[in-house]
């Protein structure tokens, strides 16, 4: 390996180390020092919770940006102004979740269960009322609960993101979607709002450790198509989860037909 090389990986390490360091202590400060009063004072957990997770991402990703200079975010404004939605993305990193919690102030989603028994940070995602996933009981008493948790986070302007894939999907390419998130949709008397994610997967790619602060391109997030209330009540659930994904499957493959991926 030459030493430039070298030198390149050395600064790239550093500089995620940074951000780590920056993600996981301001964590632990924003929990500590600001929600436990806040909590205590305002008993109102979940709306404090979920806004301070979006101001501490928020700034995060202006530190992305600020060590990644040849780095563009490019999200819509109809992406960032919605309110009171269910949002459907595609998943190509783990950066996505905590770029839409960076979004929106108030809002939710749905975490593998095993998140919830990890000491501390499962306390807090219960606390910001994020919703345990429950694929094979989506009307058992539990899953009830969560359902008009979320409906009242809907009410209240709050908005639910879902990554029907459920994993990552590689090399351009969608998982199976699970049909979970129609099934919400209809509980909650509303459509769909679909949002298509790419890039993310290049700043911080799968199954690496570090960011790729030296490259250029551009992360967006724009809004593709949505899903009404009635479309959702007149088609079976399999239909709207199959249209759904096609309509993501030849958004994708315009991006990459017009070369635009690659910015």
């Amino acid at each position: 390996m030459s030493l430039t090389r070298f030198s390149r990986l050395a600064v790239n390490f550093c500089l995620t180390l940074g951000l780590w360091v920056y993600f996981t202590l301001g964590y632990l400060l924003l929990m500590f020092v600001l929600f436990i009063p806040s909590y205590l004072r305002l008993k109102a957990g979940d709306a404090v919770l979920q806004k301070l997770f979006h101001v501490h991402l928020k700034f995060f990703f202006i530190l992305v940006g600020l060590v990644s200079p040849g780095v563009r975010f490019a999200v819509s404004e109809d992406v960032r102004s919605l309110r009171s939605s269910i949002i459907v993305c595609n998943h190509l990193s783990y950066l996505d979740p905590i770029l839409l919690v960076s979004l929106f102030p108030r809002q939710t989603t749905i975490v593998k269960n095993t998140f919830f028994s990890v000491p501390i940070f499962g306390w807090f995602l219960r606390k910001a009322g994020y919703v345990p996933s429950s694929p094979t009981e989506m009307y058992g008493p539990a899953m009830i609960n969560h359902l008009e948790s979320i409906k009242r986070q809907l009410a209240a302007g709050g908005n639910l993101f879902v990554f029907p894939e459920g994993t990552r999907g590689r090399q351009g390419r969608l998982a199976p979607f699970n049909k979970g998130v129609f099934s919400i949709a209809r509980y909650c008397n509303t459509g769909l709002k679909l949002a298509l994610i790419r890039n993310t997967d290049r700043l911080f790619r799968p199954g690496s450790f570090s960011f790729d602060t030296r490259g250029k391109f551009t992360v967006s997030m724009e809004l593709i198509g949505s899903l009404t209330e009635d479309e959702l009540k007149n088609s079976s659930i399999g239909a709207s989860a199959d249209q759904t994904r096609t309509l993501f499957e030849q958004k994708i493959r315009e991006a990459q037909t017009g070369g635009d991926a690659q910015e």
